[in-house]
């Protein structure tokens, strides 16, 4: 008899899950079929800095809210990349099967800080690659589908 092991993918939604870079915030094109698809296979997470009750307001708005087992903002936990938000969200989860996906250095080091594995998400213009890479990115993402590939191989059902 085989135990099946949770898989926790957590993303940071400025600038990840949300194109916050103008006035009308939208999801990020594929971003809603990534959190679709995930989300029969493993659990969605929100760690980010924005304050709990704007975080659910954008959330809603975009008719993603209710796929999130939890939300880790910045009234809930010491902000990243401090690794408390993580503890919070995850516990002592199996690391092997955690990830984050994020934009900014904060992201990447809370992950590294953690001990589990982290996604440049450079969909969002502002993000550097570079950047990411030398903070400690696991893998960096052109693209929502580009990562929903990665987290299949790696995190999912790694060999």
């Amino acid at each position: 008899m085989s135990v099946e092991i949770t898989k926790h993918i957590i993303f940071d939604c400025d600038g990840t899950l949300i194109d916050t870079s103008q006035f009308n915030y939208r999801l990020y094109p594929g971003i809603k079929e990534l959190l679709l698809s995930l989300r029969l296979e493993s659990k969605l997470y929100v760690w980010t800095a924005r304050d709990r009750i704007s975080t659910i307001k954008i959330l809603q708005s975009q008719g993603v809210y209710q796929l999130f087992e939890n939300l880790c903002t910045l009234d809930d936990a010491l902000p990243k990349p401090h690794m408390s938000g993580l503890v919070e969200l995850v516990g002592n989860s199996d690391k092997s099967h955690i990830c984050i996906i994020g934009d900014t250095i904060h992201d990447i080091l809370g992950a590294k800080n953690f001990g589990i594995k982290s996604i440049g998400a450079i969909w969002n213009k502002n993000a550097n690659a570079s950047v990411m890479k030398e903070s400690g990115a696991t893998f960096i993402a052109t693209s929502p589908e580009q990562c929903l590939s990665w987290i299949r191989e790696n995190i999912i059902s790694p060999c």
